[in-house]
């Protein structure tokens, strides 16, 4: 037990030297430590976290644990998201988790900063909901609901529908508290931006793309609902808002990143704009960078990218992850692959399933 300890305060002293932030946290190194988040001394060893952050640790051990457990779904998500593309959110397993890629401002880091705002603040509101912090619970407010917003319907026999609006409905149940799931995320992540960021565009840039992050997490928002009535019929509808799976968020920031603008600073009106009169103007949910992104076909530590070589790609034509483009035209080696598994299975009375042991050959492709 004191070794472990021992280890774990020499990767942090590491950490220290470096310009870690609080994406570190996704290191293997942290998780499944949610019980040393409840002592006071580990929290403070963490000093690539600012001082509020550190305090989230000490005084909020639970919700500091679902902020770590939200990084590793957000990693996760990302991973999953760009699995077929020539970054595929490659981790380092060093303090900058993200390599040098994090010190660029180009449309991957936008993502990473908007996802990363959104898992926490969806993963902090479900969590209210849950019953798993005392700080907070439902959501009991009872907002105006936007004309077109989908119904979902929990019964023995509905599993999922959709109607209007005009036909009316309670309030009830347990709404996911958005607004505390929100706070959490402003207060941690946000308020680093003023110790931690000295560069205004910079500053700008990364607090535009965290509100991005969760202006799509309330967006997203359900409304999920319980028909009561005789013989599964509809009289009375109970509808509560809840977060839908986080699936949902990840694939529309992805859809944001693919269309991320390009922005320069305007240092007369104090505002950011885009860089070139052509592209388009950008709201609140739009991604925004500052720097284009590499190609990330080689491998070059400088700007954060693994390259591509040995990557397993498919033989389909200009499609995500096919050889064409993840090889980046240096080619692809086929390796043949044996395998033996069951075939031609059949159920016998009573009570079995008999199969055959068949060979398949595959074929795999990976990028030279």
């Amino acid at each position: 037990m004191f070794l472990l300890h021992y280890q774990q305060l020499l990767f942090i002293a590491i950490i220290t030297n470096s310009y870690a932030f609080w994406w570190s946290l996704g290191l293997p190194s942290f998780q499944n430590l949610n019980q040393s988040f409840e002592e006071k001394q580990f929290c403070s060893s963490l000093t690539f976290l600012t001082y509020e952050q550190r305090l989230y640790c000490q005084t909020n051990p639970k919700i500091f644990s679902i902020i770590n457990r939200s990084l590793r779904m957000a990693i996760d998500e990302c991973q999953y998201q760009f699995r077929n593309q020539r970054w595929n959110c490659s981790l380092f397993n060093q303090p900058q988790i993200f390599g040098k890629l994090i010190l660029r401002k180009t449309p991957e880091t936008a993502f990473i900063y908007a996802l990363t705002s959104a898992a926490v603040m969806h993963n902090i509101a479900k969590a209210c909901s849950k019953g798993e912090l005392i700080e907070c619970g439902c959501d009991k407010s009872q907002p105006k609901i936007p004309t077109g917003t989908m119904f979902k319907y929990h019964s023995n026999t509905i599993t999922s529908s959709s109607s209007s609006l005009n036909d009316g409905f309670e309030w009830g149940g347990c709404s996911d508290d958005l607004k505390f799931g929100r706070n959490v995320s402003m207060s941690f992540i946000d308020k680093q931006e003023t110790l931690i960021t000295r560069r205004q565009i910079v500053r700008m840039i990364n607090l535009h793309n965290n509100e991005a992050g969760r202006q799509i997490v309330e967006r997203n928002i359900q409304l999920t609902c319980k028909c009561h009535g005789v013989s599964g019929s509809c009289t009375l509808r109970v509808c509560w808002r809840t977060l839908p799976d986080f699936r949902l968020i990840g694939s529309e920031l992805r859809t944001k990143y693919s269309s991320a603008t390009q922005v320069q600073f305007n240092r007369r009106l104090n505002i950011l704009k885009p860089r070139k009169n052509l592209q388009k103007l950008f709201n609140t949910t739009d991604l925004i960078h500052i720097h284009m992104s590499p190609s990330f076909c080689e491998k070059n530590l400088r700007i954060g990218s693994l390259g591509t070589q040995g990557r397993e790609c498919n033989l389909t034509i200009n499609e995500s992850g096919s050889c064409s483009i993840l090889c980046c035209d240096r080619g692809y080696e086929t390796i043949l692959y044996t395998i033996e598994e069951d075939c031609d299975c059949q159920f016998h009375w009573c009570c079995e399933v008999r199969c055959k042991r068949c060979i398949k050959k595959i074929e795999k492709h990976f990028c030279k």
